[in-house]
């Protein structure tokens, strides 16, 4: 158990869990049934900065700047940078050869760039708002964790390639990962914020559907680079959804 939640740790952030120990695609399959729970450490991490800045009487907008570096930090711009691939590849190409091989450029291209702008300035907005409510840090920690589901769904679509990063999330998790990921969210965005959980969670669900739906048009399946560009689609909604609340 123990092992699992270390190298789920390893996997999605850049904290430095046993170094040392190498990590097999079968270890990170097992360890996805913790996805959402490192969701949460890394929403600890953007909560902390904003309740510090709030009290230093920074304004909320430099608030969720910072808090936003210090994710991309810690996370190592994980889910960003597939995010930026995917577009780059989508926006790209029409085949799925061309597409793939886009993927796998390590630059970034004008639809990559869009991308993640548009991503950085919602998640921005977002924090925004929620900076200014009390009490409203607790979406932060139920997007993170409700988001992080898409990874371990990707064990429903094959993979797109012959070999990758994300093949073993999608051949080696199992039933029990995918159902231990999905509840533990849920409780997590239930504990959160309660009944509002419902709407958090058909918006995740939209989410995963329409971009599972285009990667198996566009490429056959699924990669890395598209669970982790799923992942950070979802979360910046879910964020955006919590900013619509609050807003209304």
């Amino acid at each position: 158990m123990i092992r699992r939640l270390t190298t789920a740790l390893a996997f999605l952030t850049r904290i430095p869990v046993n170094p040392s120990v190498a990590h097999t695609g079968a270890d990170v399959a097992r360890s996805s049934v913790f996805f959402p729970l490192v969701g949460c450490v890394l929403a600890a991490v953007q909560v902390l900065v904003l309740m510090v800045l709030n009290a230093a009487s920074v304004p909320p907008v430099l608030q969720a700047i910072v808090a936003t570096a210090a994710l991309a930090w810690i996370g190592g711009g994980l889910h960003q940078d597939g995010l930026a691939d995917m577009a780059d590849g989508f926006g790209g190409a029409f085949t799925k050869e061309k597409v793939l091989h886009i993927m796998r450029d390590s630059t970034i291209g004008t639809y990559g760039a869009l991308a993640l702008l548009l991503a950085l300035a919602m998640r921005i907005s977002s924090l925004t708002l929620i900076a200014q409510v009390e009490g409203a840090w607790v979406w932060v920690f139920a997007a993170a964790a409700l988001s992080r589901c898409s990874i371990t769904l990707g064990w429903l679509l094959p993979y797109a390639r012959d070999t990758g990063t994300g093949q073993s999330l999608t051949q080696l998790t199992g039933p029990s990962e995918v159902a231990g990921a999905l509840i533990s969210a849920v409780i997590i965005g239930f504990l959160c914020v309660g009944l509002k959980v419902i709407s958090a969670i058909a918006l995740a669900v939209v989410v995963f559907v329409l971009m599972a739906w285009l990667c198996y048009r566009k490429i056959g399946g699924v990669t890395g680079d598209t669970l982790g560009a799923t992942t950070e689609v979802s979360e910046v909604l879910l964020l955006g959804l919590a900013a619509t609340w609050i807003a209304s």
